[in-house]
Formats: C-alpha cells, sequence, structure tokens
C-alpha cells in the first residue's frame, strides 16, 4: 500500500484506498451475516441486521465491479474475521459499531484521493456507514471517520 510521505500511514493511492474498502465491506458481509443469524428473528435489531447484510453486499458487489472495470484483481474475502461472541444485543451493536467504524475510515480514504462520480459515491458510502454506526448506538461525531 502506498502512504504519504509525512509517515501518518494516510493512504495515498486510488487503487489501495478502493481495495482497502473493498476488505472493510467483505468484512461488514460476513458480520452482519453472523449478526442476521444470531440475533432473535423478527425483533428489530435482526432486521436491522439483516438490511445492513443487504446494503453492504451490493456494495461490496458495486466496488469488485468498478475494480474489475478499472482492471484490477478484487481482493478476497477472508475466510472469517474476528468478531467475537455474539450472546445478545449488546454484542451486536459491538459488532457492528466497529464494522462500521471501520468502514467511516475506509470510504474517507477514498473520498480523500477521488473525483468526480467515484468521489460522490465513497462520500454516499461514508454518510450511509457514519448513519449506521449511529443506529447501532455509535457516539457522533463531527468528522466520521476521522480518528
Amino acid at each position: 500500500m502506498k502512504r504519504h510521505d509525512d509517515g501518518t500511514g494516510t493512504e495515498s493511492d486510488p487503487t489501495d484506498t478502493w481495495q482497502n474498502a473493498l476488505a472493510g465491506e467483505h468484512a461488514a458481509v460476513y458480520a452482519y451475516g453472523l449478526l442476521a443469524g444470531a440475533l432473535p428473528a423478527q425483533t428489530a435489531a435482526q432486521r436491522q441486521a439483516a438490511g445492513a447484510y443487504a446494503l453492504h453486499r451490493k456494495r461490496r458487489d458495486d466496488v469488485m465491479a468498478r475494480l474489475v472495470r478499472d482492471g484490477q484483481t478484487p481482493v478476497d474475502a477472508d475466510p472469517a474475521y474476528a468478531t467475537g461472541a455474539v450472546a445478545d444485543v449488546a454484542d451486536a451493536r459491538r459488532v457492528a459499531q466497529a464494522v462500521e467504524s471501520g468502514l467511516c475510515r475506509s470510504w474517507l480514504a477514498v473520498v480523500g484521493v477521488s473525483t468526480g462520480e467515484a468521489r460522490a459515491y465513497a462520500a454516499a458510502a461514508l454518510t450511509e456507514s457514519a448513519t449506521a454506526l449511529l443506529a447501532w448506538g455509535g457516539a457522533p461525531s463531527a468528522l466520521p471517520g476521522v480518528s
């Protein structure tokens, strides 16, 4: 991954940022599939997880198609992701907050190195992840994705 010379660890290569966002979307699909299956059926939290699963699955597929269109090989999903135990809604909130917080950082990086339609897509993804973070009980932030 290419980095700025200032040592901040900020991604500067557009392809790297899209690949990192895709990796985050892979993790989100895994996590929300796990949550939707672990939470009691027909509860608000289960429906929220199932909706997030569908949204992130579409976003993952969109990003993969974009990378292929640009002549890149999309990163593969890991076989599994560390989520910790999911025994109740509090655990689900913890996992979802971690996923969305990470996606805020990833999509902010894409916004920072993109222009035009690509930037608009990334900004919309950042906004959706920031909104989802709040919906799962995360703390509001004036600058989502900035630590």
